[in-house]
C-alpha cells in the first residue's frame, strides 16, 4: 500500500497548515486560549502576523512572543513569523527612516522637453542636483515626423557637458528634437523602505528583524521556531509625473511612460555587461518607443529588466535565505502576483523573486478566485476592482506549483495564503472550493487567513473562530482535516503533465509595449481540454533542462512539448536555448508567428489549433468522455503508483462520465469529506466518475488498501419529515431558542423569516427505515454545513455537497431520531465591505432529504 495512503487511512497524516495569527498587543492573557483554538482546528503550526502589533520589537512584542513560543512548544506546534512591522515587507521596522536614510531606494526618472532648430545658443532650465535628485546624463534625439511619441535612437547627442549651473545651453541642429534629462532620484519609490537591489540596504532588515529574533530565541530556532515569511516585498516604484496614457495599475511595466525605474550603479554595470556597450544614451527607450529600430529597444529593455530581477534575487531573496539557512530555519513568502504583476510591477520576475526560498508562494485573497467565473472578468476588491478569471484560474496556482516542481531546494513544497479578505460571507463550501482549486493545481502548503484575537475585526475578514462567535468553526475544522489528508497524499510525488508553457516574461520585456501575449490563451485551451502543464522559465531551461527521447526533462518531470507564447521579440539568449532544444528533437510550438529577431525557423501554430495538434501527436494523459471542461485533474506518481485528484469546478453541472487513464488495475478511491473510502479495478484504464459541483475525489492505484467495493445505490426513498426548528444566535451559540414545528423546509434567512440571522439551526425529526445492507441519508441542499446525530450517535459533519452520511450503524428498524445542526456565516450579522462582493447562500436545510440503500 502507498505509505501516505496508509497514513491517511489511520489519521497519521502530517501537518500542511500554518494559519496567520494576528497580534494586536492587547490580548496577552488570552494567547494560550487562542493557540489552543488554532491547535483544535487541525492546524499544528501557525504564522505570527506582526503587522497589527503596535510595539513590534518593543517590550510588549517580546512579552507576547515569549508566550506564543512557550505555548506552541507545549503542544508540539511550529511557529513562523512575518518579517516586518508593516505591509509589505521592506520597512525594516522603521530602521531606514530612523538610522539609515542614505540606504533608501533610488529610482531612474526622466524629464524631457521638445525643442526646434536650427537655433543657436539656446537654453533650457535644468533641475538643480540635491541629495535626493542627482543628474545622470542628458541626451537629445531627433523626433520622428510620422510618430507622435517616437525619437530616432541612432541620432542621440550627449549634452551632459552642456549643463552649467541650472541651464543646459545647446546649438540646436535643424529639425525637431527631444532633450531627455535622466536623474537618479528618490521620487517615485516607497518612502522609508529598503532598496531591494542594494545588499547593504537589505541587511538593515536582516539586522533589525532576523538578528533581533535570533538573539532572543536562538534556543527555539530549528525546532519550535521554524522560519520567516516575507509578505509581498516589492520594488515599490510608482509613477513620478503625468501619464500620457494610463494603462492601469496592472500595466506598470517597462515601456510605461512616467514610471520610475529601480536604479543604482550595479544596474548600469550589469546592463553594460549584458549589452557590450554603455546603455546610457539609449535610456529613453525604457519609456518610449523607437518607432523603427526595434532591435535596440528590445535588447535594452530586456537587459534592464534582466539586470534588476537578477539583482533582486541576489540582494534580497538569496541574502535572506542564506541567513535563515545558516541559522537553522527556513525562508518562505510570496510577492504580488495579481493579473500578471508577477512579471511587471512588484519585482518583475516570479521565478527569480522566490528562487532561493524553501517553498514557492502565492496568495488567493480579495475575491480573486470565484466559483463559476473562470471565463469572465469579474468584480474583486483588489486594485482596479476587476479580476480576470483567465489569470486567476489558469495561471496563478500553476506558477507556484511549477516553481516548486522545478527548484530542488523547495522539495516540491508550494504554499498559498488563502481565504483572506473574502468577507464573513465566505462560507465553508466556498473555502472548500478554494482549497480544491489549489490542491488540484499542485499547491500543497496552506496559510489560512486568519485567526484574530479581536471580534469583530474589520481588517480583512473572515477570522476563524471569531473568539467563539463563528457559527461554522466546526466546518472550518473539518476542512482543515480534509486539507491535511489530501495534501499528504499529493505531496512528495512527481507531477505528470504533457505540456510545458514558456514563462513569457522575457518575451514581454523584449517586445514593443503590448505586443507580447500572456500565457492565458495557451493555458485556458489546454486545461479545459484536460491537458495539464507546468510553466517553465528560461533560467530552468538554461540550468536544469535536457532533452531525452524527444521530451523536455526538468528534474523528475518530463513534457511532450514546449509551447512559446507569442512575442514580437525575444532575447538572443532565449532564442538560442529554444533553437537548441528544437534541434535536439523536442517539439517546440511558437504561437501565431516567430519572433521578428529569430534567426531560425520553428513550427508555428495558432492557439486554436494547439489542442488538436497535441492530440494528433498523442500528447495526452487523461481522456475525458463527454467533454466536461471544468473537470480538473491532477496526476502524480510515487514509488511507481499513479495518484489522481479529480475536482468538479463547474458551478451547476454534475460530472457523470468515464475517464480513460494511462494506468489500470486496482485502486483505492477516497471521498475524504464524506468519509466514503472504496476500492475497485479499472480495466483498460477506464474509471467511472460522478462528481457533484464542488465535489472532489482522490484515486490511488496500486492496490485496494483493504477498502470495501464501490458503493452502488439500489433504492432511494424520499423523506418529507415534520421537524422542530431551534436557533442559536452568534452571540451565544449554545443558547437555542425554539422557532416552532414545520412540515416544509425553507431558507431561514428568507425575507419573511429571519433575514438578519447568523448562528446555528437545529432540526429534529423522526424517520423509519429498513435495515438491509448499508444505509445512507442524503440531506440534499444545505446552507451551508451540517452536523448529524442519529439516535444519539455522532455521524459527522459535511461542509459542501454531497451532504451524505453513512448511518448504517446508527439506525434501527423502529423510529429513528435525527438531529441536524446547520450553521451559516456571520455575514448576516456583520455587514463587512468584503462580503458585498459575494452572493450569500441561503441558510438551513433546503430540501430533498432522502434515504439511500446500498448493497
Amino acid at each position: 500500500m502507498d505509505k501516505k495512503l496508509y497514513d491517511v487511512l489511520r489519521d497519521k497524516e502530517d501537518n500542511y497548515l500554518f494559519p496567520f495569527y494576528w497580534q494586536h498587543g492587547n490580548h496577552t492573557d488570552r494567547i494560550p486560549e487562542q493557540i489552543q483554538r488554532i491547535y483544535d482546528s487541525g492546524c499544528k503550526a501557525l504564522c505570527v502576523e506582526s503587522r497589527p502589533h503596535p510595539d513590534f520589537l518593543g517590550e510588549s512584542w517580546w512579552r507576547d512572543m515569549d508566550i506564543i513560543l512557550e505555548e506552541a512548544e507545549k503542544r508540539g506546534m511550529k511557529v513562523w513569523l512575518l518579517d516586518d512591522d508593516h505591509f509589505p515587507t521592506g520597512h525594516a521596522a522603521g530602521m531606514i527612516k530612523k538610522k539609515y536614510p542614505e540606504l533608501r531606494q533610488w529610482e531612474l526618472i526622466e524629464r524631457h522637453v521638445d525643442v526646434v532648430g536650427a537655433a543657436y545658443d539656446t537654453s533650457i532650465i535644468v533641475d538643480k542636483d540635491n541629495d535626493d535628485n542627482i543628474l545622470v546624463a542628458a541626451y537629445a534625439y531627433k523626433r520622428r515626423a510620422d510618430n507622435f511619441e517616437s525619437c530616432i535612437a541612432d541620432t542621440a547627442v550627449e549634452l551632459t557637458d552642456k549643463i552649467h549651473g541650472n541651464f543646459l545651453t545647446w546649438d540646436i541642429p535643424e529639425g525637431v528634437w527631444r532633450i531627455f534629462l535622466y536623474y537618479k532620484s528618490r521620487r517615485g519609490g516607497r518612502p522609508d523602505y529598503i532598496d531591494m537591489i542594494n545588499p547593504e540596504s537589505v541587511k538593515v532588515l536582516i539586522d533589525a528583524v532576523y538578528e533581533g529574533h535570533y538573539e532572543r530565541y536562538a534556543k527555539y530556532f530549528g525546532n519550535t521556531f521554524v522560519g520567516f515569511f516575507s509578505d509581498e516585498p516589492e520594488f515599490g516604484n510608482q509613477v513620478f509625473g503625468k501619464e500620457r496614457f494610463d494603462f492601469g495599475f496592472y500595466e506598470a511595466r517597462i515601456g510605461k511612460h512616467s514610471l520610475a525605474l529601480p536604479w543604482n550603479e550595479n544596474v548600469l554595470k550589469k546592463m553594460t555587461e549584458k549589452l557590450g556597450y554603455d546603455p546610457t544614451k539609449y535610456l529613453n527607450l525604457l519609456w518610449y518607443e523607437d518607432g523603427e529600430n526595434g532591435d535596440i529597444q528590445s535588447e535594452l529593455r530586456h537587459a534592464y529588466m534582466d539586470s534588476i530581477t537578477e539583482l533582486y534575487s541576489e540582494c534580497f531573496n538569496k541574502q535572506i535565505a542564506d541567513w535563515c539557512h545558516a541559522h537553522g530555519v527556513e525562508y518562505i513568502g510570496h510577492i504580488i502576483e495579481d493579473m500578471n504583476c508577477h512579471m511587471r510591477g512588484g519585482v518583475g520576475h516570479y521565478f527569480r523573486a522566490l528562487r532561493w526560498q524553501d517553498m514557492s508562494g502565492i496568495d488567493i485573497v480579495l475575491h480573486q478566485v470565484m466559483p463559476g467565473m473562470a471565463d469572465y472578468l469579474h468584480t474583486v476588491t483588489c486594485a482596479t476592482g476587476v479580476g480576470a478569471g483567465s489569470f486567476y484560474e489558469y495561471i496563478l496556482a500553476k506558477l507556484g506549483a511549477s516553481l516548486a516542481h522545478q527548484t530542488p531546494e523547495m522539495k516540491g513544497r508550494a504554499m498559498c495564503e488563502v481565504f483572506g479578505a473574502y468577507g464573513w460571507g465566505e462560507d465553508s463550501a466556498m473555502m472548500k472550493f478554494l482549497i480544491d482549486h489549489l490542491l488540484v493545481r499542485g499547491i500543497n502548503r496552506f496559510v489560512p487567513h486568519a485567526f484574530s484575537p479581536t471580534y469583530p475585526d474589520r481588517d480583512c475578514p473572515p477570522h476563524m473562530g471569531a473568539e467563539g462567535h463563528d457559527p461554522s468553526f466546526e466546518a472550518f475544522c473539518a476542512l482543515m482535516k480534509y486539507t491535511n489528508k489530501a495534501a499528504h497524499i499529493l505531496s512528495d510525488a512527481t507531477h505528470k503533465a504533457n505540456a510545458a508553457i514558456l514563462y513569457h516574461v522575457h518575451g514581454e520585456w523584449a517586445s514593443r509595449f503590448g505586443n507580447a501575449s500572456n500565457m492565458e490563451p495557451v493555458a485556458t485551451r489546454l486545461y479545459d481540454n484536460h491537458i495539464d502543464y507546468d510553466i517553465v522559465d528560461m533560467d530552468a531551461l538554461r540550468e536544469r533542462a535536457s532533452v531525452k527521447d524527444n521530451k523536455l526533462c526538468i528534474r523528475e518531470e518530463s513534457f511532450d512539448c514546449l509551447i512559446v507564447p507569442y512575442a514580437d521579440h525575444m532575447p538572443e539568449v532565449l532564442l538560442g536555448i529554444l533553437e537548441k532544444l528544437k534541434n535536439e528533437g523536442l517539439p517546440v510550438y511558437f504561437m501565431r508567428s516567430m519572433p521578428e529577431n529569430a534567426k531560425f525557423s520553428g513550427e508555428v501554430l495558432d492557439e486554436d489549433d494547439l489542442v488538436c495538434k497535441m492530440k494528433e501527436e498523442g500528447m495526452t494523459d487523461v481522456i475525458v468522455e463527454d467533454g466536461y471542461p471544468k473537470l480538473r485533474i491532477y496526476h502524480c506518481t510515487r514509488d511507481g503508483k499513479d495518484i489522481f485528484m479529480f475536482a468538479n469546478e463547474d458551478y451547476s453541472k454534475t460530472v457523470d462520465t468515464e475517464v480513460i487513464l494511462p494506468c489500470s488495475g486496482e485502486y483505492a478511491r477516497l471521498d475524504i469529506l464524506t468519509d466514503i473510502f472504496t476500492s475497485g479495478v479499472a480495466s483498460d484504464g477506464k474509471l467511472s466518475l460522478k462528481l457533484l459541483p464542488n465535489q472532489s475525489q482522490i484515486v490511488v492505484f496500486g492496490d485496494k488498501a483493504g477498502l470495501g467495493e464501490e458503493i452502488i445505490f439500489t433504492d432511494i426513498v424520499k423523506l418529507s419529515p415534520n421537524f422542530e426548528l431551534e436557533i442559536a444566535e452568534s452571540e451565544n451559540l449554545s443558547d437555542y431558542k425554539t422557532c416552532g414545528k414545520f412540515d416544509k423546509l425553507f431558507n431561514v434567512n428568507s425575507p419573511d423569516f429571519k433575514p438578519d440571522f447568523s448562528g446555528k439551526m437545529r432540526y429534529t425529526f423522526n424517520f423509519e427505515c429498513e435495515k438491509d445492507g448499508k444505509i445512507f441519508i442524503d440531506l440534499g441542499r444545505v446552507g451551508q454545513n451540517a452536523q448529524l446525530t442519529v439516535n444519539g450517535k455522532d455521524c459527522g459533519i459535511r461542509i459542501s455537497a454531497p451532504y451524505i452520511f453513512d448511518i448504517t450503524d446508527a439506525v434501527s428498524e423502529e423510529q429513528n431520531e435525527a438531529v441536524v445542526v446547520v450553521s451559516n456565516t456571520l455575514a448576516q450579522k456583520i455587514r463587512d465591505g468584503f462580503s458585498y462582493f459575494l452572493q450569500l447562500a441561503p441558510s438551513g436545510l433546503l430540501g430533498d432529504i432522502c434515504l439511500k440503500y446500498a448493497k
